[in-house]
């Protein structure tokens, strides 16, 4: 984040950086949303893996935000489809969870 933080403050006329956050916590999406949005980003929030694919295939953002355990479809899941998709996979992805053994870090 700080990293594009830094370039959006040197790019004066470029429009706001617009991120994606995938979270089917209520509380984790507000969060980082209000985070974000407090560093002046454009924050759009979906529920879980399958809105945040329709949200991606829909609009055009410059990071996405994503958890691992969510219903319909998980973050693994979602990165995997957009890592396919021509137009998509050159899209920065962090993803954030509560879990934090090493099989699960490599598997994110």
């Amino acid at each position: 984040l700080e990293r594009i933080d830094r370039r959006n403050r040197q790019a004066d006329n470029q429009a706001r950086k617009r991120v994606l956050v995938v979270d089917d916590s209520l509380t984790v999406r507000e969060l980082e949303r209000k985070l974000l949005l407090g560093r002046g980003y454009e924050v759009a929030v979906a529920v879980d893996g399958m809105d945040g694919w329709n949200a991606l295939r829909a609009e055009d953002f410059d990071l996405l935000i994503t958890d691992i355990d969510m219903p319909r479809m998980d973050g693994i899941e979602l990165v995997t489809l957009l890592r396919r998709d021509s137009r998509l996979q050159s899209l920065p992805v962090m993803v954030v969870s509560y879990k934090d053994r090493e099989e699960d870090r490599r598997r994110g």
